[in-house]
């Protein structure tokens, strides 16, 4: 296994792809025990355990700290767990806060496709959409196209 992971740095606007990327990633590796907190617990330091133990939490927070935005680190600084770590990302991205919703709504109304490929593009609408929906704001199917439809470059707007 690498030291580079296979995925972009968390940022403030990417952490439904984030999370579920991170999550198959660790689940792949045998490390999501240490976030889902079966491993949560740290052996006593004289315990044989011991150093196994603080070796993978160890990977586990590497992981975390090697992919995220620098002005992000400091949620995961002070964790002592990798379950820690993970609890207060997930807190910081799907509190449920106005301010939050107001920039994924204002978000989701200004997308365009400006120099993306149409692929690329509908990934960024699913990806506002996920984060929407992670704080239990659903957006339907038919504002979905229209807003797709509405940002695209002008040579798709023919119809």
């Amino acid at each position: 296994m690498g030291s580079s992971l296979p995925m972009e740095k968390l940022d403030k606007s990417n952490y439904a792809s984030w999370s579920y990327k991170m999550h198959q990633y660790l689940l792949g590796h045998g490390y999501w025990s240490y976030v889902e907190g079966a491993n949560d617990a740290e052996p006593d330091a004289t315990h044989r355990n011991f150093p196994t133990w603080e070796q993978s939490a160890s990977r586990v927070m590497y992981y975390f700290a090697s992919s995220v935005e620098d002005q992000l680190r400091n949620y995961i600084r002070d964790a002592k767990t990798p379950k820690d770590a993970w609890t207060n990302l997930k807190r910081v991205f799907t509190a449920s806060t106005t301010i939050r919703k107001m920039q994924l709504r204002q978000e989701f109304s200004n997308v365009r496709q400006k120099d993306l490929s149409v692929a690329n593009y509908i990934a960024r609408i699913k990806e506002i959409c996920d984060s929407l929906g992670s704080i239990n704001m659903t957006v339907e199917e038919d504002k979905m196209v229209q807003v797709c439809l509405r940002g695209l470059v002008s040579r798709f707007r023919s119809f």
